[in-house]
């Protein structure tokens, strides 16, 4: 019991450090001054930009399907990291959502790893462009193993859709169909990901 309640403080306090240290970056001004902010300041409203100028056509043609985003605009966020698996339907089902899901296995592998490989307290641009180097090598990597596995090796023709999104009719079983979103949002969105992981472990570091 002693254990949890020190965990438990422990991740209280780690994250009150971490908000006290963006507050004071933001006081002094320090966010204005770095190259690294306003490159992902930049980064991200080009990304967010970008996408609210998108026709509804092409939001559902070449980002997210009509099985991850409705008529209305609405994105099923969660039903994108587990399909076409119901994470919670059985544990084999959880296994694959964990397993194949392209998101899920990036933001486990780089947390834990990247940080074993690169040293996130050496200089700050030094830093945060090796993390952003690492992180498009990984998915790189990723994409090619996985690509390998999940098309060629289990391939998804013999997969059943337990998630049923969108018009069935137009529903096909093929790489494609299950995980373009996925690897559109990671090569989109990862770099702003490695900034503020980056971010973060220097503040509660420091």
């Amino acid at each position: 019991m002693e254990d949890v309640s020190s965990a438990v403080s422990e991740t209280t306090t780690n994250s009150v450090d971490v908000v006290k240290g963006l507050s004071n970056d933001i006081i002094e001004f320090k966010f204005y001054k770095n190259l690294i902010f306003l490159s992902c300041l930049s980064y991200s409203i080009f990304i967010f930009g970008t996408y609210l100028y998108m026709s509804d056509t092409i939001k559902n043609s070449y980002v997210f399907s009509d099985k991850f985003r409705t008529d209305t605009g609405d994105i099923h966020w969660l039903d994108i990291l587990t399909y076409p698996y119901v994470p919670f339907k059985s544990t084999s089902s959880i296994i694959y959502s964990v397993l194949s899901s392209p998101i899920i296995l990036y933001l486990i592998i780089f947390t834990f790893v990247s940080p074993e490989i690169i040293n996130p307290l050496q200089s700050s641009h030094q830093a945060y462009f090796y993390m952003i180097m690492f992180s498009l090598l990984l998915l790189l990597l990723l994409f090619t193993i996985h690509i390998l596995i999940f098309n060629f090796i289990i391939s998804p023709k013999d997969q059943d859709i337990e998630l049923r999104l969108g018009d069935q009719t137009k529903q096909n079983k093929s790489y494609e169909s299950f995980y373009r979103t996925q690897w559109v949002l990671l090569f989109t969105l990862s770099p702003i990901y490695v900034c503020i992981m980056l971010y973060i472990i220097r503040k509660l570091s420091s």
